[in-house]
């Protein structure tokens, strides 16, 4: 069968997803939300309500299903007509609206597809879109290759902690000298940020306590050592109960804001443009 993709009139994102299908020789039926197609939309979106994502401002557009997959955002439909679901630990929806796109998280995925992002990245920016990847250190070489290739305009760095408590706060097994190269290559892309977040983590059996403002200031330090600079954009941010999906932390009560103070107080001798997130 004919893939079905959903669309909206004026939209660039779903311009773009068209034409990489026509280039491709993807044969599609196309429905209008905002035209003739606003009733055909309207049943698809009932049959497949929970599959659909919607927030205060709408569906996003465009929606496609070839009759297997539901996939939604210009980025992710051409993720799965690249490379099926190989991509999906790389890619997901945008948050992002305009002229910026991302949703792609270089530590998620699989390096041995990453010659498919980059595809998918190429694309995306000969379109004239700006892209943001976020990372946490992982798979520091497709890090590398994207800003060698100039596949992204900005990269923001989740530093989560000093090294000896990487694996603990990601769950991740990563060696220092690849988190430095990802801090490092970080700083070489047109745009960057760094941030931590004052996370809480069990650092001994059924003892769960945040990060201390002590072990914020060594992950400035790592920053510091990685690039030979303590002047990097670099914010620490508080954690919320209420966003995680781990029930443990959902019980824990949250930093008093005015604590955050001496975390910036030990990160500033070694990363002195830290600030605290708004």
């Amino acid at each position: 069968m004919k893939a079905e993709i959903y669309t909206a009139t004026g939209c660039a994102r779903c311009k773009i997803t068209k034409k990489y299908m026509q280039e491709n020789a993807i044969e599609y039926n196309e429905s209008d939300f905002k035209a003739e197609g606003k009733e055909t939309f309207a049943q698809f979106y009932r049959a497949h309500r929970n599959a659909i994502f919607r927030d205060k401002d709408g569906v996003e557009f465009p929606v496609f299903h070839d009759g297997k997959e539901i996939r939604q955002g210009v980025s992710v439909i051409l993720g799965y007509l690249v490379a099926g679901d190989r991509l999906d630990g790389f890619i997901s929806r945008s948050a992002l609206h305009g002229e910026w796109i991302d949703g792609f998280d270089i530590s998620g995925g699989d390096p041995e597809a990453s010659s498919h992002l980059y595809e998918v990245l190429s694309y995306l920016k000969a379109s004239n879109l700006k892209v943001q990847v976020i990372t946490n250190g992982k798979n520091a070489t497709v890090l590398e290759n994207l800003v060698n290739n100039n596949l992204c305009d900005k990269i923001v760095m989740e530093v989560k902690g000093p090294f000896g408590l990487y694996e603990k706060l990601t769950g991740q097994k990563l060696k220092e000298n690849e988190l430095k190269q990802s801090i490092k290559v970080t700083t070489m892309a047109p745009e960057y940020s760094f941030f931590t977040t004052i996370a809480p983590l069990e650092k001994e059996p059924g003892r769960i306590e945040y990060l201390t403002p002590e072990e914020i200031g060594e992950t400035a330090k790592l920053i510091e050592e990685a690039t030979g600079s303590k002047k990097h954009p670099y914010t620490i941010r508080q954690f919320d109960p209420g966003q995680t999906t781990n029930e443990q932390l959902k019980k824990i009560e949250p930093l008093a804001s005015g604590a955050l103070f001496k975390y910036r107080t030990a990160a500033r001798p070694f990363q002195v443009m830290t600030e605290i997130h708004k």
